[in-house]
């Protein structure tokens, strides 16, 4: 269930793939992850997310295997939502782009975010910061 008061956080895809990678956060992530998976908080992440996840997965590791537990992880994540960005929020993320000067992903993210009244980003990427209406912050 997504609470649109802004309680949620929206998890990026480099979170996940800290982890899938073993990169070298990915300790941190899995902290993250289960205080996920425990119920002490609720995040929501969208499904073109979770293909950069499995794409990145097949480009280097080239693992179906892989791409399977990856997935399966992700359908048992009880706390964690997973949207579809509508075409309004794809239009509006061209004006957060041009705004903030964000690539395509990156604005479509923040887009979603807004649709979902999300205010918190858990990522890495520091172009977030540039941001005022949402908070970015590291596991």
């Amino acid at each position: 269930m997504i609470n649109r008061n802004g309680s949620n956080k929206f998890i990026d895809a480099n979170i996940f793939l800290e982890i899938l990678l073993d990169d070298e956060n990915a300790d941190r992530c899995s902290i993250f992850f289960k205080g996920l998976i425990n119920g002490d908080f609720k995040a929501i992440t969208s499904d073109f997310i979770i293909y950069t996840c499995v794409l990145k997965i097949e480009r280097k590791l080239n693992s179906k295997k892989v791409m399977r537990k990856f997935i399966s992880s992700i359908k048992s994540m009880k706390g964690l939502t997973i949207v579809r960005p509508s075409i309004k929020v794809m239009y509006n993320s061209t004006k957060i782009g041009e705004k903030y000067n964000l690539d395509f992903d990156d604005s479509l993210i923040v887009s979603v975010m807004m649709e979902y009244g999300v205010d918190e980003i858990v990522s890495f990427d520091k172009h977030f910061d540039k941001v005022e209406m949402i908070k970015r912050v590291e596991p």
